[in-house]
């Protein structure tokens, strides 16, 4: 046996999951070590990083293409993570839609990665990565789809300035997801209560670095959603209000929105408050939504 096995036996680093594995959650991976999370849009990269104790610093913002922004301030990034490594979030070129008959055995995460027909039959497609996020109530699905192409392209582009991909997400998609976590656990302490009235139904907004995702929901129904990307810049948002509104005209007074969105959304919360004044909003963002679910999940 060699010292360097001996010396992580000892120091327990033998136990711990290698940084490139992705199976587990990053904040196991990169324990006690600095690392870096960015979101790329179209106009540019947020970024923060976080710390050995895991607090994260404010977020930045550099305009401009990956590339350029990576032989600027490659070195940068580097001395903010430990080895390089990053956490990637996609805020562009992928397709987030609401399917229905998906088959559903065998339907974790490396069979959907391998063998994609395996679970989406006939609407799998060539040079495709997908995720899912099934309703456990019903048959419908929303499913994710990134070019394949795309996520080798921002993985050698990060490896050509000396950094290390640790995992790619889409952050619309993640903070999607979570959003229909929470409002599922909410429904089922409403019902615990036995309560008399309905929940009534739901409009899921999520907002992350100027796009998208909209899903109406009629009790336990996902009945229609709207995806955009990079819809929205500063506060030009008339492109904004033609998808919401459409959308928001079909949903009752009693009916309610719940808004998960970056920290630079509030202003979408308004425009949510002045096309639909009679609903109820319940905000579930928090100054950190995306960065958490990156570094946590």
């Amino acid at each position: 046996m060699k010292l360097l096995d001996v010396t992580k036996v000892l120091s327990m680093a033998a136990f711990r999951p290698d940084p490139d594995d992705s199976s587990f959650t990053w904040e196991k991976r990169f324990k006690k070590k600095k690392s870096l999370f960015l979101s790329i849009a179209r106009e540019g990269v947020t970024w923060k990083s976080m710390d050995k104790n895991g607090l994260f610093s404010d977020s930045e913002f550099v305009p401009g293409s990956l590339k350029d922004i990576l032989e600027e301030m490659a070195s940068e990034f580097f001395e903010l993570s430990d080895g390089g490594w990053c956490c990637v979030s996609i805020n562009q070129r992928y397709v987030i839609s609401l399917e229905t008959n998906l088959m559903r055995k065998d339907s974790g995460f490396d069979v959907l990665r391998s063998t994609p027909r395996a679970v989406l039959g006939s609407k799998a497609e060539r040079g495709k990565r997908y995720s899912l996020k099934h309703n456990p109530e019903s048959n419908s699905s929303v499913l994710l789809s990134v070019d394949e192409e795309y996520i080798k392209e921002v993985e050698s582009l990060f490896g050509r300035f000396g950094l290390n991909v640790g995992r790619i997400c889409c952050g619309v998609f993640s903070m999607l997801s979570e959003s229909l976590e929470q409002i599922e656990k909410a429904r089922e302490e409403f019902k615990n209560n036995k309560p008399e009235n309905k929940l009534g139904n739901i409009l899921n907004v999520i907002s992350c670095y100027g796009s998208i995702c909209i899903l109406r929901m009629e009790e336990e129904k996902w009945v229609e959603m709207r995806s955009r990307v990079s819809l929205h810049k500063g506060k030009d948002l008339e492109s904004l209000k033609k998808i919401i509104l459409p959308i928001v005209e079909d949903m009752r007074s009693e009916d309610q929105i719940v808004f998960s969105g970056d920290e630079s959304s509030g202003y979408i919360k308004e425009i949510l408050s002045e096309v639909s004044p009679d609903m109820k909003i319940n905000d579930i963002s928090s100054v950190n939504s995306l960065w958490n679910l990156m570094s946590k999940k």
